[in-house]
């Protein structure tokens, strides 16, 4: 527990010191109890009571929830890592003052306040601090105090980064930092605070993170498959881009990927976040809540080969890209399903029938499911205390039914002759209608 400065001051050294993962979870709890203690903004308080604010461009996050953000320890590593070097090598270049723009401070100004806190000689820097959310500018002026950093020029700014606008037309900043993201840029607005704030970055500025970008693999469904097979990047994000979408160029916002050629029945569409924060430090898929990688169902992504997945970047007031897989191009199957009264080795109705149509239809043939069939089918799947949309995800994923069935038991166990033969007249007699 950093229960006195000197030791918060001694784990910010350590954190910006230590190679990617080396900081421990109770170390970085460890922080921000202190900083919670200071600002009176504590990451256990209930969520409820601390407000988030809509902009017009995505959601800015509650002070509580941008508190949060400071815990997880290799996130809150390699961009504070990356505000230190990107200062560093300003001033190796003889900047001076180096000119800081920090839009969405959160309550502990966290990628930079730090910092500040534990440099030894006060560095030549002119600081913006905006945000906001009111709470979070009292909270970072009260860090300021407590840490003894009035000798700083800091302007302290309640305001919304993808509108704001300094006082003077003629500032321009030698690093802008804002870290208002969540993986594949949804939801918060910055895509669009770098947009705006671009327009007030010196021409050999930097951008803080330097890119952000978004990929598209075709991921196995099972390890024997092989590894993923990377498509393309769908959308970056980086100073030459936040510079175009400044001047009113959106092309980006839209974009198409061609499926490559081959046999994707055992993939699914898989798109992942990967963040340079600067020079070498980044964050990739499993680092933390930024990188968390979303994958689409087989049944909503039918992979064709040499056929586009388009992507489109929607910003209403929660930005997020939708993405339109190619139509299949069905073929009229000509093998004939087994009988829905056909079992396989656990004596269930119905389940051989659906695992081969599925086979079928992820493969591209055309299989009409008659809706009195469907509804038996869920009947079975409620019966079994199963949920539909698992049960069609693991049909798409096992190539043998034998395989299936093994999973199927373990996942509802052995049924007595009683009970299966409840399950199977309720499941038939929807199909039917007659009664058994």
């Amino acid at each position: 527990m950093c229960q006195t400065k000197i030791q918060f001051v001694e784990a910010v050294n350590k954190l910006l010191n230590s190679e990617k993962g080396a900081i421990t979870k109770s170390e970085m709890k460890a922080m921000v109890a202190y900083l919670g203690e200071v600002t009176q903004v504590f990451t256990d308080t209930d969520m409820n009571d601390s407000q988030k604010a809509q902009t017009a461009c995505g959601v800015a996050i509650s002070p509580v929830q941008a508190a949060k953000c400071f815990e997880e320890t290799i996130r809150t590593q390699m961009f504070a890592q990356g505000v230190a070097k990107a200062i560093s090598d300003k001033l190796t270049a003889a900047i001076k003052p180096i000119r800081i723009l920090y839009a969405g401070t959160g309550p502990y100004a966290t990628l930079l306040l730090p910092l500040l806190a534990a440099s030894t000689e006060q560095l030549p820097l002119e600081i913006t601090l905006l945000d906001i959310h009111k709470e979070n500018i009292a909270a970072v002026e009260a860090l300021i105090t407590h840490f003894g950093l009035e000798g700083y020029h800091i302007e302290l700014v309640h305001g919304d980064a993808t509108q704001w606008r300094p006082k003077s037309e003629q500032q321009y900043f030698d690093i802008i930092i804002s870290e208002t993201m969540t993986a594949l840029l949804k939801r918060e607005p910055q895509v669009f605070i770098f947009k705006h704030l671009v327009q007030y970055l010196q021409a050999d500025g930097v951008l803080i993170p330097e890119r952000v970008s978004l990929r598209t693999w075709l991921t196995p469904q099972s390890k024997q498959a092989g590894p993923d097979v990377f498509v393309g990047e769908f959308f970056c994000l980086d100073k030459s881009r936040a510079q175009a979408l400044n001047k009113g160029d959106e092309a980006s916002f839209c974009s198409e990927l061609t499926i490559p050629e081959g046999d994707w029945a055992e993939h699914v569409v898989k798109l992942t976040t990967d963040i340079l924060v600067y020079r070498q430090l980044s964050l990739h898929e499993g680092d933390c809540s930024l990188n968390i990688a979303f994958t689409f169902s087989p049944y909503d992504a039918v992979l064709t080969s040499n056929k586009p997945i388009v992507f489109k970047y929607v910003q209403l007031d929660s930005p997020d890209f939708s993405v339109v897989f190619p139509k299949p191009e069905w073929k009229q199957a000509n093998f004939e399903l087994p009988q829905s009264s056909d079992t396989g080795a656990l004596g269930l109705v119905q389940i051989k029938r659906a695992f081969q149509r599925a086979y079928l239809i992820k493969r591209g043939e055309r299989v009409v499911t008659p809706e009195q069939e469907w509804q038996g089918e869920l009947c079975l799947y409620d019966a079994l205390s199963l949920n539909a949309r698992e049960i069609m995800s693991k049909m798409y994923e096992f190539e043998r039914f034998s395989d299936f069935e093994t999973w199927l038991l373990e996942r509802v166990g052995p049924l007595d002759k009683e009970q299966l033969t409840a399950v199977n007249q309720q499941c038939l007699e929807k199909i039917t209608d007659v009664a058994l």
